[in-house]
């Protein structure tokens, strides 16, 4: 007999269809609610990501793999008044995203924050 630990792929299935898809959904859309207006922002930090790649997932193709984490961090940058507040945010989003073996020491992300900065300084600059 089975234990209730015991999930099968249908249950996996199920669940993942039944509550997990839609709070992905859901976070998506407060996300893109949230940066709304700020589109060019967001794929700007979302390209230094790209190009950084500080945990490894960029296969070349998949321009997009850092979208959440781009907007999770444009989402917080009004928060940020220097660039170690930023290194700060950078780091916090990927741990939450990733967690913090994956994520790593916020050392890694440096120069992702300093690029990040001058962005968002251009940004604000060019909205001022």
């Amino acid at each position: 007999m089975a234990d209730s630990s015991d999930i099968s792929g249908d249950m996996t299935e199920e669940y993942w269809n039944a509550v997990v898809s839609p709070r992905v959904a859901a976070a998506r859309a407060e996300r893109e609610l949230a940066t709304r207006g700020q589109e060019q922002l967001v794929a700007a930090v979302e390209d230094v990501l790209f190009r950084a790649d500080p945990i490894g997932i960029n296969f070349g193709t998949n321009t997009d793999e850092y979208r959440a984490e781009a907007q999770s961090i444009v989402i917080r940058m009004p928060d940020a008044t220097s660039e170690s507040g930023v290194l700060d945010i950078v780091h916090e989003v990927f741990v939450t995203w990733f967690d913090s073996e994956i994520a790593g020491s916020a050392e890694r992300y440096a120069p992702v924050a300093h690029e990040i900065w001058t962005v968002w300084n251009r940004a604000i600059r060019a909205d001022g």
